[in-house]
């Protein structure tokens, strides 16, 4: 799987972008962030199309508890829909063209640890200002973190933690310290999901991901993702999509 984060900022040109097998539809001058793991691939673009592409995995970054709370966080389960695509306004373009222009310089014309260290913090204040649009032009309110919230944050970071190998809902229910029922309301209100259905989702998604985007056999992935034989995993997959492993494979 891809251990490495990647921000695409379409300058010119218009297409199809799928993001975990979800297409959007990217216009000039909007930025992408797409967090390590998630697979991504460009259809249709037009003929006249730029795109500039700022790849780094998460020990580039996150060196510090501050780079953790105030910097974007990438994790998947963190993704608000609608926020991990940014508009940018005349001002927003000017201004990451500059920061984009010196990271260019410091990556190709600079060396050693001077640098890496330049590069890190051209990139602290572009992911900073990433931060900054999504407050500015309000794409979606924030969260607010009531106890509901914070509940859901803890079973998504459980559930990342822990998807390829406990997938009855009980064993979150008794980490979280709740109720089924509990659980079951929180679930049901923010994503229309039961638990167990949540659970489900992040495992489909998951043997997609190794299914599209690494060479690995269905027994492998089968023996990864927690199931007893390759042939479980073939009838798990075919109830959540329809198709079977070797077709998605083929035509996913």
């Amino acid at each position: 799987m891809r251990d490495f984060h990647v921000i695409l900022w379409f300058i010119k040109g218009s297409g199809t972008y799928y993001i975990d097998f979800k297409p959007h539809q990217f216009q000039e001058n909007t930025i992408t962030l797409i967090a390590k793991d998630q697979l991504h691939y460009l259809e249709t673009p037009t003929e006249d199309w730029e795109i500039l592409s700022i790849v780094f995995n998460s020990d580039f970054i996150y060196r510090n508890d501050q780079d953790l709370q105030h910097l974007f966080n990438f994790n998947i389960s963190q993704h608000i829909e609608g926020q991990q695509i940014l508009k940018l306004a005349h001002a927003d373009v000017t201004f990451l063209q500059e920061i984009s222009k010196h990271m260019n310089i410091v990556y190709h014309e600079w060396s050693g640890q001077a640098r890496e260290n330049a590069f890190y913090h051209w990139l602290c204040i572009f992911l900073i200002y990433c931060e900054r649009l999504q407050d500015k032009y309000n794409l979606l309110p924030r969260p607010v973190i009531d106890s509901d919230t914070q509940i859901l944050l803890e079973f998504n970071k459980l559930l990342e933690e822990n998807f390829r190998t406990n997938f009855k809902v009980n064993f979150y229910v008794e980490r979280l310290n709740l109720s089924l029922k509990t659980l079951s309301r929180i679930t049901r209100n923010r994503y229309k999901l039961s638990p167990k259905a949540v659970i489900d989702e992040r495992r489909t998604l998951e043997i997609k991901r190794l299914l599209s985007g690494s060479n690995k056999s269905v027994k492998e992935i089968a023996y990864q993702m927690g199931f007893d034989e390759p042939t479980n995993l073939v009838k798990y997959f075919k109830k959540q999509t329809g198709f079977t492993p070797s077709s998605f494979k083929k035509h996913g």
